[in-house]
């Protein structure tokens, strides 16, 4: 615990919040005398830097992009490599892991860890597997409707290039036009959208640490049973790739987190130990396990790499240079975001407990499964270890927390300060960020010089969309944050990221700088502003501009200025330099458009009416004019992205996925993702005119919801369905064609009796998979003290499904309409609705004549042999217009009818 003056200390830094600049547009709040500055912009989902010896600042984007930056003063970066080809960034995953040898540039690695696009196991020619080579937005369009995974199969790869000293080590070693990759480590089979791989970090001894997450689905139980193309893709024991995983031997899904329980001591190539769900610790050179892991004697080459396992998705984790253990965020399921603390050189390499255990207790949702791997581990106390830290996700994370929850909760970046320009009770602390809540945490050091949980408090907060993704510790002894999106461009909720500092300097003041109009005709005449800028010692100020954005500041003056700008074809950064009775000085900047004005983009599809289904393909399409450079814009000036909002309390209380982003082009599709109810999907249509100048238009389509009633016999018992646990009968919204897992316990206690399960009403397992469909309902039978209950009642014959072969034009002059349909099963007969007529029995194919002009809507639904009837039939709308005299249309249509 901190001494008495420390803790003194630390409330006195913490009790004055001051608001920080970093651009003309953004506000944060830090404690006084902290400064927010972004040093690097307009970065296409930026996930993490680091920083050279010699200066040099990496940066990685999720696409797959590798940016390097010559020092902070740098504001425009080059091209280091150009990954995109293999790596797959849709949704959570891409390239999320970047480490620079620390002997850089003597020795002139760098290291990437990224989503890998290919199957584990399939030859290594197969990549892409499923996206497109040299390009981003990777999509999952060859998985057909109504699978139950709600992505492509993918793995993961850590990989070393190896920079050109020739140029500058600006540039990676290519071979035959393609970066040079060294292979150090494959694997974390990933089935569903999260939790893939992790971060990157050198250890003080010399060894390179990697973490990946379970690469299990997010949204329910799951223990290996589905997947796509085959159930149990990743080929998890003891079922196979396409083989049925039932508990309690599963040991899929997000078991495979626990892999390294499952006994290999001869390294059997039957039950090879997975990484998934686990921190390695490796020689960077050879990607073999260090010398000293704890099961360093170990025939299996993944046991040899682990030093810790049981993560659901440690997505950062941060080495402290002077103790060696490490500090991991381990990104939490339904209720716990927590850190991990453990010393990578013990014997026993640390297990986190995942899935069985989440937070500071058993996960119940995976307890009720009564799985050996989770039953084994219930009964070996101390086989789990406890997080050194955990909150709750409706909770603050402190006691006095002001940060918003209720977007829910991603615990992220995160390092221990070592700097010494912070003040002293900085020394030794622990920042994490929570980016779903937009706020950095601190938590300060005992008087041993580890972090001390009772201390944790706010430091950083209002800090926009996703801040934190990554958080390093410069080499100057500042602290960096990178934040996924930013809210720096008008009209554009998620802008380009962003890499931000954050310094203390208590005394300077704070520039800030507006403009009445940053666009327009010639001349444009702005009235500037920098009377709101401050000085925290209340010091006078003086003001000198640049208005010519020469990058002097050649003009003195008071607090306002006005510019006419008359050259229409050049943009001009005009700057107000603020300086204080000190001499310590501030800058505010300002991009003005002189005689260009924005883009107009529009959408034209999807509609905003249209809603969802899990694995819908939702086609975009849109276009852009601009006045200045000459009406249509071509693709390459139009970006789209796409996000997915999960809203779990109400609209205004979201949390977002980026999902796809598609560069320089006018249309495409996305397919829909499985999600928790209720989520909504944003496509963003921005574009660019020639100047740079943006503007954007957005549109939000809402899923489909789909309620699934759950029952017990007798009533009262407890049964999870997806990721809820509740007492039997209860009712749950999901995303029709989703895939909700529903599983009973093998026993409970009900008015002092034990009852145990007998059948589902489905006459599906005791933890089964069910798709979302219409409203469907689901009992769990168990038998009663006095014996067991009447034997299963035979299942339903499911639903047919009906399927439109062929169908007339959505606009026709013919007076006839030809319509060819089937089913699913086979052998079905058919009834036909056309507008307000009632359904009548018909067959394929099916013609109708003798069509007036105007609108019509055909309904087609196939019926079973059981009378059984589709629920969602074929509906078909099309419009005739004048009839073509000549019938020449209306006959070529009708052959055949």
């Amino acid at each position: 615990m901190p001494s008495r003056a420390r803790w003194a200390a630390i409330l006195a830094l913490a009790v004055v919040l001051a608001t920080s600049w970093a651009s003309a547009t953004r506000a944060a709040e830090l404690p006084s005398g902290f400064r927010d500055q972004i040093v690097f912009s307009g970065l296409e989902e930026p996930t993490t830097v680091r920083f050279a010896p010699n200066g040099l600042v990496f940066v990685a984007e999720k696409t797959g992009l590798i940016e390097v930056y010559n020092g902070l003063a740098d504001p425009m970066p080059t091209l280091f490599a150009d990954l995109r080809t293999e790596v797959y960034d849709t949704f959570d995953r891409g390239l999320l892991g970047l480490a620079l040898d620390p002997g850089f540039p003597a020795q002139p690695y760098v290291y990437a860890l990224y989503t890998y696009d290919h199957l584990l196991g399939a030859p290594a020619g197969e990549v892409p597997k499923w996206g497109k080579p040299d390009s981003s937005g990777d999509g999952c369009e060859a998985k057909p409707k109504g699978s139950p995974a709600d992505a492509c199969p993918v793995s993961g790869r850590l990989v070393r290039l190896t920079a050109d000293a020739g140029q500058g080590y600006e540039k990676a070693v290519t071979t035959s036009g393609q970066e040079a990759q060294q292979v150090l480590v494959e694997g974390w089979c990933a089935q569903f959208s999260s939790h893939s791989i992790g971060d990157l970090q050198f250890g003080p001894e010399g060894a390179l640490y990697a973490s990946g997450g379970d690469g299990s689905d997010a949204n329910g139980v799951d223990y290996g049973a589905i997947g796509w193309p085959e159930k149990n893709q990743c080929g998890d024991p003891p079922a196979g790739v396409g083989g049925t995983m039932e508990p309690p031997s599963a040991e899929g899904g997000a078991l495979r987190a626990q892999d390294a329980r499952t006994p290999n001591p001869l390294g059997l190539t039957a039950d090879p130990t997975g990484i998934s769900g686990a921190v390695i610790r490796i020689d960077p050179d050879s990607g073999e396990g260090w010398a000293g892991n704890p099961l360093e004697a170990s025939l299996d080459p993944n046991e040899r790499r682990l030093v810790g396992y049981g993560f659901r998705n440690p997505f950062r984790f941060s080495i402290d240079p002077v103790s060696g253990e490490l500090y991991v965020g381990n990104v939490g399921w339904n209720n716990y975001e927590e850190v991990d603390r453990f010393k990578p050189s013990s014997t026993r390499a640390f297990n986190s407990g995942w899935p069985c255990y989440e937070g500071p207790g058993p996960n119940q949702s995976y307890k009720n499964l009564g799985l050996t791997l989770c039953e084994n581990l219930y009964a070996e106390p101390g086989a789990a270890t406890p997080p050194f830290f955990y909150y709750h996700h409706s909770a603050g994370v402190t006691e006095n927390d002001d940060c918003p929850r209720g977007d829910g909760s991603a615990i992220s970046g995160n390092a221990l300060y070592r700097g010494g320009k912070f003040p002293a009770a900085y020394e030794g602390a622990f920042f994490f960020s929570d980016p779903v809540r937009g706020c950095i945490y601190v938590m300060f050091a005992d008087d041993d010089g580890a972090p001390d949980p009772t201390t944790t408090m706010t430091f950083l907060s209002q800090a926009g969309k996703y801040p934190g993704v990554d958080v390093e510790e410069g080499p100057e002894g500042n602290l960096f944050y990178v934040s996924l999106f930013s809210e720096d461009s008008p009209g554009e909720e998620f802008g380009p990221g962003a890499v931000h500092r954050i310094y203390y300097d208590p005394d300077a003041p704070f520039a800030r700088l507006a403009a009445s109009q940053v666009y327009g005709k010639t001349p444009l005449k702005v009235a500037l502003d920098a009377s709101a800028s401050s000085d925290p010692n209340g010091e006078a100020l003086s003001f000198e501009w640049d208005l010519d954005g020469n990058g002097s500041f050649e003009t003195s003056g008071g607090e306002k200025r006005e510019v006419e700008l008359n050259n229409g074809s050049e943009n001009v950064e005009v700057a107000v330099l603020v300086t204080d009775g000190m001499a310590k000085t501030d800058v505010a900047r300002v991009k003005l458009f002189p005689g260009d004005t924005p883009p107009l983009p529009i959408i034209k599809a999807p509609s905003a009416a249209l809603q969802w289904g899990v694995g819908q393909a939702i086609h975009f399409e849109g276009s852009a004019t601009d006045a200045e450079d000459g009406g249509a814009l071509p693709a390459v000036k139009l970006f789209w992205k796409s996000r997915l909002y999960h809203c779990p309390q109400s609209a205004a209380q979201c949390h977002v996925h980026p999902l796809q982003a598609f560069p320089s082009t006018a249309s495409g599709t996305v397919i829909a993702p499985d999600h928790d109810y209720p989520s909504r999907i944003e496509l963003t249509l921005t574009a660019v005119d020639s100047r740079g100048l943006t503007a954007t238009k957005s549109l939000q389509v809402l899923a489909r919801p789909a309620s699934i009633s759950i029952a017990s016999e007798p009533p009262g018992l407890g049964i999870t369905a997806g990721v809820f646990n509740g007492v039997a009968p209860f009712t749950i919204q999901a995303i029709e064609s989703g895939n909700v897992t529903l599983a009973a316990p093998l026993k409970q206690e009900l008015g002092g009796h034990t009852y145990s399960f007998e059948y589902w009403s489905d006459g599906g397992s005791r933890v089964h998979s069910v798709s979302a469909g219409a409203a469907s309902g689901y009992t769990a039978f168990y038998s009663t003290p006095s014996g067991p209950p009447p034997p299963p009642p035979e299942p339903p014959e499911p639903s047919p499904r009906t399927r439109l072969v062929k169908r007339p034009p959505k606009v026709t002059r013919s007076a006839a309409a030809r319509f060819e349909f089937a089913s699913d099963p086979a052998g079905a007969m058919f009834e036909c609705k056309l507008g307000a007529a009632p359904y009548k029995v018909c067959r394929s194919p099916r013609t109708y004549r003798k069509l007036q002009p105007g609108p019509y809507v055909l309904r087609i639904r196939a019926v079973n042999a059981e009378g059984t009837v589709d629920a969602t039939p074929v509906l078909v709308r099309w419009k005739v217009l004048e009839t073509d005299p000549s019938g020449a249309e209306g006959r070529k249509q009708a052959q055949g009818g």
